[in-house]
């Protein structure tokens, strides 16, 4: 879901390059404040006029440093932003039984082709978060408080919105407050209020792991300094992920439910059954792919601006091979719609990973160029407000607004536009109040 800006700035890779800085798992005593987390390396005594030298023109550098800020996921953010928006716009013009056999087919395969949403999301979440703390340690007490004000509490306030529209759309009831409340606590739990909000769900899972990852993985790959072994291991364990999930959880989930009867794991394989889509471990190679191109992140730069052809015919034969499946699966076959669209099918998930690596490609041509920085920077800082309103919006539209005798063509280019604007519009007026902020979180925290 939806990746803010985070708290505190982070350092520069240059930094580290130029004062030999590496990670440690103990805790140091760096010489200037905020660089907790840098183990300084041994130097020739000095004199007391060169090491004062040293240090002034070390807070200089830590000062300029300050002003960092990664651009390119900006873009990046407003990519998955807008994929988000639309699959679920043009979800709704899928599900209309009048849409003709033509239509209907090519916005199932759209749908499908724009699966890499979250995907985007989670890996710039990653990417930021460990990029930004790679270099200092996590004050946990302000990093939560911030998660609290800025994520939990907004998400609380929209769990309980979509409720009271589902009712009053007469798709779910309750007796009085304590029943409401009974309901909104387990939807919280699951995410389940809408369809979007599981994603939250996850969010905040990964925000509760993150200390324990930054301790862990900050220093292992420190030592072992090899990006690329550490890039195959987590790409080996999302694909094991994907075939375990797709081909068991999903495609046979009668019959592990059937063999697991009456057997003491019995709920505990039903839960995995039932919540697997929002548990943060199945997309955990996806956040440290992140994780390690933020601490990575020259490198991963470099290897993203050098590659464009591996990236571009990748990207190619993935959508070739989900756009295959779906026309042989579902149209063909008529394999379940709900298996022909999962994120843990294997097609989807090398998809993705194009998909993510072109997009980065894409983001850091524009961020240098400063292509419509404006309008990304606007969605990029109100993200978490278009992303929790936007089904909102769109329940109005197709509700209220739209003439359902305009052209189909029109309403799959204007439906989502329309969207974004007005969520973004109602958010950058609900942020703007220091009464009502809390609905939608401060922009770009």
């Amino acid at each position: 879901m939806l990746r803010l800006r985070m708290p505190g700035t982070p350092y520069s890779p240059e930094y580290e390059t130029a004062m030999g800085a590496s990670w440690s798992s103990s805790q140091s005593s760096p010489a200037e404040p905020g660089t907790a987390g840098l183990t300084r390396p041994l130097l020739p005594r000095r004199g007391k006029h060169d090491e004062s030298g040293i240090k002034q023109r070390q807070s200089s550098r830590l000062k300029s440093l300050v002003k960092a800020h990664l651009g390119e996921m900006d873009y990046l953010r407003a990519f998955g932003l807008t994929s988000i928006v639309l699959i679920h716009s043009i979800s709704y013009f899928f599900s209309l039984p009048d849409a003709n056999l033509l239509s209907h087919t090519l916005q199932g395969l759209v749908v499908n082709l724009l699966r890499y949403g979250r995907f985007v999301f989670m890996f710039t979440t990653g990417l930021v978060f460990f990029y930004s703390y790679r270099a200092r340690d996590l004050d946990q007490r302000r990093f939560y408080g911030r998660r609290l004000k800025n994520l939990v509490i907004p998400y609380a306030v929209w769990t309980a919105l979509y409720l009271f529209l589902d009712r009053w759309s007469n798709m779910i009831k309750w007796s009085g407050a304590v029943g409401f409340g009974a309901v909104w606590l387990q939807n919280m739990l699951s995410g389940n209020a809408f369809e979007h909000l599981y994603y939250i769900v996850v969010t905040i899972q990964f925000y509760l792991l993150l200390p324990f990852l930054l301790a862990r993985f900050k220093p292992i790959l420190a030592r072992n300094g090899r990006p690329g072994l550490w890039a195959g291991v987590l790409l080996a364990s999302g694909l094991l992920i994907s075939i375990v999930y797709f081909y068991g959880f999903e495609g046979q989930a009668a019959a592990i439910t059937s063999l697991v009867a009456g057997k003491p794991w019995q709920g505990i394989v039903g839960w995995i059954l039932m919540w697997n889509d929002r548990l943060v471990l199945s997309y955990l190679p996806f956040y440290l792919l992140g994780g390690l191109a933020g601490l990575y992140l020259e490198e991963c730069r470099k290897w993203i601006t050098d590659h464009p052809g591996l990236i571009g015919v990748g990207l190619l034969i993935s959508a070739a091979l989900v756009s295959g499946q779906y026309f042989y699966n579902y149209v063909h076959l008529g394999q379940a719609w709900d298996l022909t669209i999962s994120v843990f099918k294997p097609s989807i998930y090398f998809y993705s990973l194009f998909v993510v690596a072109a997009l980065f490609r894409v983001s850091l041509a524009m961020n240098r160029k400063g292509s419509l920085l404006p309008l990304i920077k606007l969605l990029s800082s109100n993200s978490l407000g278009i992303y929790l309103m936007h089904p909102a919006v769109l329940f109005f539209l197709h509700s209220y607004v739209w003439n359902q005798t305009m052209p189909g063509y029109l309403l799959v280019i204007i439906d989502p536009l329309a969207a974004i604007a007005i969520s973004c519009l109602i958010t950058r007026l609900i942020g703007s109040n220091k009464y009502t902020r809390f609905i939608v979180g401060e922009a770009g925290k």
